[in-house]
This record gives structure tokens, sequence and C-alpha cells, in this order.
């Protein structure tokens, strides 16, 4: 092998570490934005849910109180025939008390002898959150809505 030709090999093998680096890097690259996208829009996700979670509770709180104050008159919160099983004026109170949540709630279950709150949903554009007590204690379930199909 002459000088030249071994130069040649040189330089070509130079060029090929070189791709090889540049490829890998871009690789490399290419997997922490994504990464870095997924954690992002993960959290941002969790934190949405968080914030109407306790959106909910403050709601779910709200209509306890004006419950113990419909108490003090004779009547609950809960009717069956009203939108969302909740009587009109206390949603106008709770809408008053939150200053106008933006979702849709509504009482799923009312223990009338306890005069209690035992299901209750409040539904947002992204986000359904769920209430349910029972004897095992109060559970919390947030449900993500996605759009499949248009």
């Amino acid at each position: 092998m002459t000088s030249v030709e071994y130069e040649q090999k040189r330089q070509q093998d130079e060029r090929k570490l070189i791709i090889r680096r540049a490829v890998i890097i871009g690789l490399v690259i290419i997997i922490l934005i994504t990464v870095v996208t997924y954690a992002f829009t993960q959290f941002k996700l969790y934190s949405e849910a968080r914030i109407t979670l306790r959106e909910a509770k403050n709601i779910k709180m709200s209509l306890e109180t004006v419950d113990l104050e419909y108490y003090s008159v004779g009547i609950s919160i809960y009717d069956e025939t009203a939108e969302g099983n909740i009587r009109k004026g206390a949603v106008e109170y709770v809408n008053k008390i939150q200053d106008n949540p933006e979702g849709y709630m509504r009482l799923t279950g009312y223990d009338s002898s306890k005069r209690k709150i035992t299901g209750f949903e409040f539904e947002t554009e992204k986000y359904i959150i769920r209430y349910s007590h029972s004897e095992d204690g109060d559970k919390w379930m947030v449900f993500q809505i996605k759009k499949l199909l248009d």
C-alpha cells in the first residue's frame, strides 16, 4: 500500500467516522426532544387534572355548605326533577361562591337520612371527576376526555 492509497483510506475512514458521529448525535437529539416533549405533556396533563380535581372538591364542599343552609329551612339540595339533580337555587349559590366554575356538576347519589352527598360528578371540557362515598371511605376518580374522531 502506497502512501497515497493509505492517505485516501485514512481520509475515507475519517469521513465515515464523522458521518457515524453526526448520525448518532442526531438520533440522541431526536430522542431527547421526544422524551422532553412527552414529559412536558404528561406534566401538563397531570397539573390540569389536579387543578380540576381541586375545583371539584371545592364545588362539593360548597354544595355541602348550601345543604346545611337548606337544612335550616327544611329542604335539601337534592332534587330529582332538577338538572343535575341539584336544586336550582343551590346551583346558583355554588356558582356565586366558586365564581362560575367552567363545567357541569351533578349529584349521582344523596343519602337523605344522613343528609350527605354520596355521589357527585363534575365535568369540564377535558376531564370528568367522580366522587363516591361508601363505608370504605371517600373515593375520587379523574377521567380524561379525549376526542377520537371528528
